[in-house]
């Protein structure tokens, strides 16, 4: 066995630590019991002293605690959660591991980082910490530019890798499609496409938890270059004190308007609507 070798002020700190809640409620209970005594119980002079010194310990512990709900509240440095991309794997794996169902919302343009460094592992039933290897229904919703929009776009040239993208997606549909299983677990990854401007991207978890980056705008030689996601994503929770509600709001928001087009799309070609696969 290891040897403490706290000091005794250490101990005593701590063991002060402990006791002082239950020492407050003691000394509350002294105060009203040496107000209520009859005069001739005890005499004015000790009473007097008693009280006095029982009140000041109260005052104390009372300051104390004020000090310290001043200093977290009033000072101390609240600080933005702010990630590298290859840490969103991790963080996410972090939130679903120990879940029963999981849903999540993958808003991006090509989707280079997100689905190669986090989704196509979280999905991967060989990986031992994956969604279908711990058991774990999921619903992964995925939206992507339009691949047949980038084609015609100059200006999105960049991300035409959003092909190869696609097509990861819907090979891995077609194993769980192809792998039957006798499970209670749902296993359902959907696929819809927008044809507009990139807007919030990033991963939405349960509705709850929001990793987001955003598009902007970057000139070279005066020519405009659209830079979108990055290596930076910010982390929000709907009880956070960033405004983490609000921006999930928007993200849903969006999501849910690119998902309802890519549902009543008129495109000829299949890949350009919504894409569904259930296993249950």
């Amino acid at each position: 066995m290891g040897i403490d070798k706290k000091s005794l002020l250490a101990r005593v700190i701590e063991g002060y630590e402990r006791a002082k809640k239950p020492l407050a409620y003691s000394v509350m209970t002294l105060a009203v019991v040496l107000g209520a005594f009859p005069p001739n119980v005890l005499p004015e002079g000790a009473r007097t002293v008693t009280y006095t010194a029982v009140l000041l310990i109260l005052s104390l512990i009372l300051l104390e605690v004020l000090f310290e709900i001043y200093e977290r509240v009033v000072t101390e440095e609240k600080q933005l959660n702010l990630i590298d991309s290859n840490d969103l794997y991790s963080e996410i794996l972090g939130i679903v591991s120990d879940k029963r169902t999981v849903n999540i919302k993958f808003l991006a343009v090509a989707g280079r980082v997100g689905w190669v460094n986090v989704l196509s592992k979280l999905l991967d039933r060989n990986h031992p910490e994956s969604l279908p290897a711990r058991r774990i229904s999921f619903k992964v919703e995925v939206a992507l530019l339009d691949p047949e929009y980038c084609r015609d776009n100059a200006i999105f040239e960049e991300f035409d890798v959003v092909e190869r993208t696609v097509k990861n997606i819907k090979r891995l549909q077609k194993q769980f499609e192809a792998q039957s299983s006798d499970s209670d677990e749902s296993f359902e990854i959907t696929l819809a496409y927008y044809r507009h401007m990139p807007n919030l991207l990033g991963f939405l978890v349960d509705d709850n938890y929001l990793f987001l980056t955003h598009s902007n705008w970057e000139f070279y030689e005066k020519q405009p270059i659209l830079k979108a996601g990055g290596s930076d994503y910010f982390v929000y929770n709907r009880s956070d004190d960033f405004g983490g509600s609000e921006l999930i709001r928007r993200f849903s928001g969006w999501f849910q308007f690119i998902v309802s087009n890519a549902a009543s799309s008129t495109h000829s070609e299949p890949a350009a609507t919504e894409q569904r696969l259930t296993r249950k």
